[in-house]
């Protein structure tokens, strides 16, 4: 992966994310988003990568910059139920406006379910005060009292527990171990 200040003036996209993926094979799940930066040549290696995932059914779960490239982009994960979106209030609120939903404080529970049903069944953590999970169908309500601030970190280390759970299913699936 480069950034375009570190790429040669021959490093496309293309080029880029045909070295990633062909890395892809090794792999159980894809974690993107958290440390990417929002520079255009590392965004458009980002979409070749959701895009080969989504092709071979790769479990996916972005955060951070990878729900920046998602709300300008929301068709990439339209209808892909292998993955997880994991949005803080801000980045929630971008992908409602990605997807026309009006945002209203009412009830932020229907508004999670809303959201999940635009995107076809992709799940949704909706981190904030109370965590809502919803893939549209099912909607949980974590609202388990913890830390009065949620420390730097702990909405990557959540992202990372999530593509490793993602890992160890589909190699449990792949029955890899027996």
């Amino acid at each position: 992966m480069r950034q375009s200040k570190h790429a040669n003036a021959v490093e496309t996209a293309d080029e880029i994310s045909k070295k990633v993926i062909s890395m892809l094979d090794r792999l159980h799940a894809i974690v993107i988003g958290p440390g990417l930066g929002r520079d255009k040549l590392m965004q458009e290696t980002c979409v070749r990568l959701i895009k080969e995932a989504r092709r071979r059914e790769m479990p996916l779960v972005l955060d951070a910059d990878g729900l920046y490239l998602l709300q300008m982009q929301p068709e990439l994960v339209q209808g892909y139920r292998l993955c997880i979106l994991t949005p803080n209030i801000v980045e929630f609120g971008r992908l409602l406006k990605s997807k026309g939903i009006d945002l209203d404080p009412a009830d932020q529970t229907q508004l999670c379910t809303k959201l999940a049903k635009a995107f076809g069944g992709v799940t949704i953590i909706q981190k904030g005060a109370k965590d809502i999970i919803s893939n549209g169908e099912h909607t949980l309500v974590s609202d388990v009292e913890g830390g009065l601030k949620r420390s730097g970190g702990q909405g990557d280390t959540l992202t990372g527990s999530l593509g490793t759970f993602l890992a160890w299913r589909k190699a449990y699936l792949d029955r890899i171990w027996e």
